[in-house]
């Protein structure tokens, strides 16, 4: 009787240290690889962001119907005026053309936007989850990132449907939401260290904001790379958000992936800002304890 009890604990504490084993190169993994933290609190993470978009629209007489109008509305005040104001056209394309194209690129320069300026304060807005292990800080500016491109995915939905109804429809345009979670890659990739830095310096929200009215002029959304300007054509290739939006543009308008390069580009822009956002917040993450 005695033995076997000895036996038991034996195995139990066996199991127990295997159990610890696990659990620390889990954790160990997680730190490295941002893509496994992500698995591992799926679940967790989804039911936070959900409850951040719900959160944001809380209130509101129209509710989370915002999410359809706020693009809709936006994309009709670019239509009337490059349109019917200034009559800008490329030359050979058809106004329904466009209009998708400028609705292809719009939707992808709204979220970015959205969510650089929310995922790089959210830390500020969280500061007790810095060090926190039951849910993970990482998480945080991500979940900030996704609610934000709720309106983009629900436009992105639209867009499709419209291209469709236009008769401009491909089997390219299932490649869409592949191409807007390269760009949520890459916009958490920016949010996670400029998280940190808006801790210690609150003029960043200030200097994104002024940004982002920038990278509107400086992105190919109502005017082509080619119909630009030197200087202004320069601007556009030095911009990343570019060869997202040229991605989607091709793919509604044209149905088909654009060049090599640009595709490249795409890939590397998201999956190495990514990594990299995320190793610079791990290693930053400890030495902004002290203005958490």
């Amino acid at each position: 009787m005695q033995l076997s009890r000895i036996v038991s604990g034996r195995a139990a504490g066996h199991d127990l240290r295997r159990a610890v084993s696990v659990l620390r190169l889990g954790r160990l993994a997680n730190r490295r690889n941002p893509l496994s933290l992500v698995l591992l609190y799926r679940v967790a993470l989804w039911r936070t962001t959900l409850s951040e978009v719900r959160q944001r629209y809380a209130g509101s007489v129209m509710g989370l119907f915002w999410l359809a109008i706020a693009p809709a509305l936006l994309m009709c005040l670019y239509a009337t005026t490059f349109v019917f104001i200034f009559k800008v056209k490329p030359a050979g394309m058809e106004i329904g053309a466009y209009l998708l194209q400028m609705f292809a690129g719009l939707l992808p320069l709204l979220g970015f936007s959205e969510a650089l300026l929310s995922g790089s304060g959210s830390l500020t807005a969280n500061r007790a989850v810095l060090l926190n292990t039951v849910y993970p800080a990482e998480l945080v500016s991500l979940r900030m990132v996704l609610s934000s491109h709720a309106a983009t995915t629900l436009g992105l939905a639209l867009l499709m449907a419209a291209t469709v109804i236009m008769g401009y429809g491909s089997p390219a345009l299932l490649l869409l939401p592949v191409v807007l979670a390269l760009q949520i890659m890459f916009t958490t990739g920016l949010t996670w260290p400029l998280s940190l830095a808006s801790l210690v310096l609150r003029d960043i929200q200030q200097v994104l904001a002024f940004l982002c009215t920038a990278l509107m002029i400086a992105s190919p959304i109502a005017y082509t790379i080619d119909s630009a300007p030197g200087p202004l054509r320069l601007l556009v290739l030095m911009n990343p958000l570019s060869y997202f939006i040229l991605t989607f543009q091709s793919l509604v308008v044209r149905g088909i992936l654009p060049g090599p390069k640009i595709t490249a580009a795409c890939l590397v822009l998201s999956f190495g800002m990514f990594f990299l956002g995320f190793r610079l917040f791990q290693r930053g993450k400890l030495a902004f304890w002290d203005y958490a």
